[in-house]
């Protein structure tokens, strides 16, 4: 591992973290695609679990009192059977098939936050819940970016924001907490795992920090708009990367 890699997570993670506080998205869809191709895609996909489980335990410390709690019984079971199958598939995958599944998910999740859709909010159940909550557990699991299908079944059910984004923090607690814990299982977090993380932690932070000085000079949404731009774009390079190789 060198040190220009090390220099790179950090750059990379200060800007993830910096795009994630002025928009209230696009952490992982950030980090993990380019550093998948710097880098090893199955040791990327780790460091993004334990960098985004730090700044969401800080987070969600903020807001838990406006977590809707009748939601996560069903999200939560659906973690527990989600996670092991994007375990499984991110064992069993080369590291070019893992890498053109994040540049898809990259792009569909991107797609997904520019048009924000809705399932029909007249229609609740747990199934739907359960089912949102493991494709959400599978795809953290695999590539770290599982917040789409649960995105997709809050929009348009939690119209107060604050609500909104405590509810998806709630659930992505445990969901980072069980994909780390699976990968410590089958031993993905090997000291290079930890060393970039820890070195990344420090820029996180000052990318918190930065974003929050930005949200009050920008104009946040057109700031949104060029990020989703700017990941449609990665996402395309890292698939296309992948595929001729």
């Amino acid at each position: 591992m060198s040190a220009e890699l090390v220099v790179f997570a950090m750059v990379l993670a200060f800007t993830a973290a910096t795009i994630q506080s002025v928009t209230g998205f696009g952490f992982s869809l950030t980090l993990v695609p380019l550093l998948a191709v710097a880098w090893e895609p199955k040791a990327a996909v780790p460091v993004s679990l334990l960098l985004a489980l730090a700044t969401n335990v800080a987070l969600l410390a903020q807001v838990r009192g406006q977590v809707t709690m009748r939601r996560l019984p069903g999200l939560y079971l659906g973690l527990i059977i989600g996670i092991p199958l994007g375990v499984l598939f991110l064992e069993r995958v080369d590291a070019d098939t893992l890498q053109i599944t994040v540049g898809v998910v990259v792009f569909a999740a991107t797609i997904l936050l520019y048009l924000q859709p809705s399932i029909d909010a007249g229609h609740d159940s747990f199934g739907l819940r359960l089912g949102a909550g493991a494709m959400g557990g599978a795809l953290t699991s695999a590539t770290s970016m599982g917040g789409p299908p649960v995105v997709l079944y809050l929009l348009g059910r939690e119209t107060e924001i604050d609500r909104y984004r405590a509810t998806l923090l709630a659930y992505f607690l445990p969901s980072g907490v069980l994909a780390v814990t699976a990968f410590v299982i089958v031993g993905r977090i090997d000291s290079d795992v930890l060393i970039i993380t820890a070195a990344a932690v420090p820029a996180v932070v000052a990318g918190i920090l930065t974003g929050g000085w930005l949200r009050t000079h920008l104009n946040a949404e057109r700031f949104r708009r060029i990020v989703l731009g700017v990941l449609i774009a990665t996402s395309i390079s890292v698939t296309i990367l992948a595929i001729v190789g």
